[in-house]
C-alpha cells in the first residue's frame, strides 16, 4: 500500500506550552529566516497563534500553524486567518501530511465561521487543488504610514482598499519587533502575491459588498466543507446583503460554480491590502 494511503496519525492542536516543540522544525523547513527572525517568531507571534500538528512516534513530523488578525472587509470587521511554516519533516514527506492539516485547519475554522483564510504560498500547485486563488500582491506602505498610529493607519487603509488586517496596539508591537528581527537581513528575492480560501459561503458573501439591488440563487461545489456545498440566496437589498443556505434545488440558477470560483469572483472585486509576512 503507497505511503500516502496508509492510515494517517490524527491531527491535534498544541497547547500553548507545547508551541516551542516545533521550533526545530521550522528551523529546519525555513533555513532561510535567520536565528533572530524565528526568535522573533516563537516570542511573538505564537502567543496568539494556533499550531495544528502531526506527530509519529512522539516526534511532531508535521505542522500548520493558524495566525489570527482582524479583518476589515468593505467596512465590516471579522476575524481573518493567516495560514503560516506550513512544514513535514523531510523524511516524512509525500504522505499526504500536509492534506491531513490543511483538510482539518479548514474543516475547523468553517465550523468557527470564519469567512476566509489567506496564504503567501510557496507554489500556486501546492494550494490550487483546495480551492486557493490568487488575490492580491504584496503591499509596501509608504514609510510615513507606517510611522502613523494604529488609528491612522486603520484611516489611510479605508479610504484606500476594500480589505485590509485592522491594525491595533498589538498588530504594531508585533510589527516593530519583526522589523527589528530583520534589520539588517538582505531581501530574499521577490516577494510572493496571497492566495486565499473561502471557508464559510454564507459569511463571506455576506462581506462582499454592493451599492445595486440584486437578488442570485447560487450553486457551490466545495469537496473538502460540507456547509459551503450546495444551493444559496445571495441577495442585496439597499446595501445590506441577505445570504442564506436552500434546502432545495431553487427553479432556476444564476450561478453555478466552485468554490475557488466564487473565491475569484468576490475577491476579483475587491481593492486589498496585504502586506503581512507571518
Amino acid at each position: 500500500m503507497p505511503e500516502e494511503l496508509k492510515e494517517q496519525p490524527v491531527p491535534f492542536y498544541l497547547k500553548p506550552e507545547q508551541k516551542c516543540a516545533t521550533k526545530g522544525l521550522y528551523e529546519k523547513a525555513f533555513p532561510e529566516d535567520s536565528r533572530r527572525f524565528v526568535d522573533f517568531y516563537y516570542e511573538y507571534k505564537t502567543r496568539d497563534n494556533e499550531i495544528l500538528v502531526l506527530e509519529k512516534e512522539g516526534q511532531i513530523v508535521s505542522m500548520l500553524h493558524l495566525n489570527p488578525y482582524r479583518m476589515i472587509v468593505n467596512g465590516y470587521e471579522t476575524a481573518g486567518c493567516y495560514i503560516v511554516a506550513v512544514a513535514t519533516r523531510e523524511d516524512c514527506r509525500h504522505r499526504g501530511h500536509m492534506r491531513t492539516l490543511l483538510e482539518r485547519a479548514l474543516q475547523d475554522l468553517a465550523v468557527r465561521k470564519l469567512p476566509f483564510v489567506f496564504l503567501m504560498p510557496a507554489s500556486e500547485r501546492i494550494y490550487s487543488p483546495f480551492d486557493f486563488v490568487w488575490i492580491c500582491p504584496h503591499t509596501e506602505l509608504p514609510e510615513r504610514v507606517r510611522r502613523m498610529d494604529a488609528d491612522g493607519q486603520n484611516r489611510y487603509l479605508a479610504t484606500r482598499y476594500q480589505m485590509f488586517c485592522r491594525r491595533d496596539a498589538r498588530y504594531l508591537e508585533n510589527e516593530r519587533a519583526e522589523r527589528a528581527a530583520e534589520e539588517g537581513e538582505a531581501p530574499d528575492g521577490k516577494i510572493p502575491p496571497y492566495m486565499a480560501r473561502i471557508t464559510d459561503v454564507c459569511g463571506m458573501l455576506r462581506l462582499a459588498g454592493s451599492s445595486q439591488d440584486q437578488k442570485r440563487y447560487l450553486h457551490v461545489k466545495d469537496g473538502l466543507i460540507p456547509q459551503n456545498n450546495g444551493y444559496f440566496l445571495w441577495e442585496t437589498f439597499r446595501g445590506e446583503q441577505v445570504v442564506r443556505r436552500l434546502e432545495e434545488r431553487p427553479a432556476h440558477l444564476d450561478l453555478d460554480l466552485t468554490v475557488g470560483e466564487l473565491a475569484s469572483l468576490v475577491f476579483g472585486g475587491f481593492r486589498i491590502c496585504l502586506s503581512e509576512m507571518v
